[in-house]
């Protein structure tokens, strides 16, 4: 019985050397039937050292460009060129839609001249592309990226047939020029307080920063818990928050340990929200809180089990005293004979 599936593997072009750009694929291992191939801005003759497709244009403007699509395995190779929306994962990474899902934003904006390319061995072929933005495209940034895919069917361990498809793609960032709302939230802030019997216990915070304008933005975040009397524990240092897409988000759950009982805590959450570089975009910082319930329940309970307890040898006591019977008298002039 024969199975379609189908196994996506991107990689972005993020380097700014070509040496990083294009650096293979571990080898194959044995009947691995995968190639190796890259795509990489480029100019009209040549791959070039661009990090990126980056450009910023007004509405109804159309911008040219070039990739490069490069073949750097020892046999002739096919791919399909496509362009496709971008969006982020909730762990903040850059993804693309799943191929034959529809664009609606800069990948539809984007059409690579050519739908395939036909690369020989240790070859490499530039492909022209245009980007045409909307008379009504909306102020911001917008993301894409420009893919080269091969889809091959290879044997899987059960016997199975499987449609592995690899690909590789080029972003594009397009900031198109009107008012920008640089603005990050956090949502669904929750906490909850871990007590141990006796002695300290720790407090999970969980919470989401969104990206609720209009242009891209990472940043720094900072999570701290408060006691009523206003000592301040901090949770150990955060890591920066990836670049965020408009509309992306990006989960975060983290321990502040050694935490007092002391009936509730006050978790608050602080984030620095961080311009793209080469952009001056003037964010403010953003701040949520919490309260958390302390209260030591188990200690509690221990010190109420052992009060009723006690109260119970108490009862036990008193119940015996009242039940036993009373001395008998022994009159004052009697005679023991």
């Amino acid at each position: 019985m024969r199975f379609a599936a189908l196994a996506a593997a991107i990689l972005f072009v993020l380097a700014p050397t070509a040496a990083a750009a294009q650096t293979p694929a571990p080898p194959p291992s044995a009947g691995d039937q995968r190639v190796t191939f890259g795509i990489r801005p480029a100019t009209a003759t040549a791959p070039d050292n661009r990090a990126s497709l980056g450009y910023s244009a007004t509405p109804g403007a159309i911008v040219k460009d070039f990739v490069a699509v490069s073949n750097v395995g020892t046999t002739p190779v096919t791919v399909k060129i496509y362009a496709s929306d971008a969006f982020n994962t909730p762990e903040g990474g850059f993804d693309l839609l799943a191929a034959g899902k529809p664009s609606v934003d800069a990948g539809a904006w984007t059409k690579p001249d050519k739908v395939s390319v036909s690369l020989a061995p240790r070859s490499v072929s530039i492909v022209p592309f245009t980007l045409t933005i909307p008379a009504n495209a909306a102020p911001g940034d917008h993301a894409a990226g420009i893919v080269a895919a091969l889809t091959t069917e290879q044997t899987g361990a059960n016997g199975q047939k499987v449609s592995v498809e690899q690909r590789v793609g080029a972003r594009v960032y397009l900031r198109v020029t009107g008012e920008l709302k640089p603005r990050l939230a956090i949502t669904g802030l929750t906490g909850s307080y871990a007590a141990t019997p006796f002695g300290r216990g720790d407090a999970t915070v969980s919470y989401t920063v969104r990206n609720t304008g209009n242009t891209r933005l990472s940043g720094k975040q900072r999570v701290s818990v408060s006691t009523p009397w206003g000592s301040t524990v901090d949770a150990e240092q955060l890591p920066p928050i990836p670049e965020l897409l408009p509309g992306g988000l990006f989960k975060v759950t983290t321990t502040v340990r050694g935490l007092l009982p002391a009936g509730w805590l006050d978790a608050a959450v602080h984030v620095d929200p961080v311009p793209v570089a080469g952009f001056t975009d003037q964010v403010g910082p953003v701040d949520e809180s919490v309260t958390l319930s302390a209260v030591p329940w188990a200690a509690l309970g221990v010190l109420a089990a052992l009060l009723l307890g006690l109260a119970a040898v108490l009862y036990v006591r008193r119940r015996r005293r009242s039940a036993a019977p009373p001395a008998e008298e022994v009159p004052e002039h009697a005679t023991v004979g």
